[in-house]
């Protein structure tokens, strides 16, 4: 059986692919109401950029079947719904470790805050969507390593809300 969590997160992820593409991002997402939040931006459209280049096929089922990893200067809403296809493979192997993912936040283009529980402590975890230098590898598989691994107070802000991983993942 699918977790409800990963099933929501994985066709959340595919929204904000379609939608991407005709200038909307997302801003928001909370789990427990299954809410999703999107914006239109400014401007032209922007393409996706794939890492290995363009799967054969189009529309959900190539990103379903084939690797379509954006490129490190892929566009944001790009990354973003590759974010959230990597969360739906791992939100159900964090919840087994204590880390509940809650959902996310995007106020800008540039980054995302994604809302964790780690045992009682409410922690973002900021990511780099934008301007970036290497591909968004494996977020969902990073999050919960270095959160189990204890690696994640080495990231945090000063006023210790905010693990910044913007140059780190």
């Amino acid at each position: 059986m699918v977790d409800p969590d990963s099933e929501f997160l994985g066709h959340a992820s595919e929204v904000a692919f379609d939608l991407g593409c005709d200038r909307f991002r997302v801003t928001a997402l909370t789990l427990r109401s299954r809410s999703l939040a999107f914006t239109e931006t400014g401007g032209p459209s922007e393409p996706p950029v794939y890492a290995e280049g363009e799967p054969p096929g189009t529309g959900r089922e190539a990103r379903r079947t084939y690797d379509w990893q954006p490129a490190a200067g892929a566009p944001s809403w790009m990354n973003m719904a590759w974010l959230l296809d990597d969360l739906a493979a791992w939100v159900d192997r964090m919840a087994e470790d204590g880390i509940t993912l809650i959902g996310l936040e995007a106020p800008e283009p540039d980054w995302c805050d994604v809302l964790v529980l780690d045992g009682d402590s409410r922690l973002r975890v900021r990511i780099a969507l934008a301007g970036r230098r290497d591909v968004l590898d494996f977020p969902g598989m990073h999050l919960r390593d270095m959160f189990a691994e204890g690696r994640s107070r080495a990231h945090l802000t000063e006023d210790r809300s905010v693990v910044d991983l913007r140059d780190v993942l």
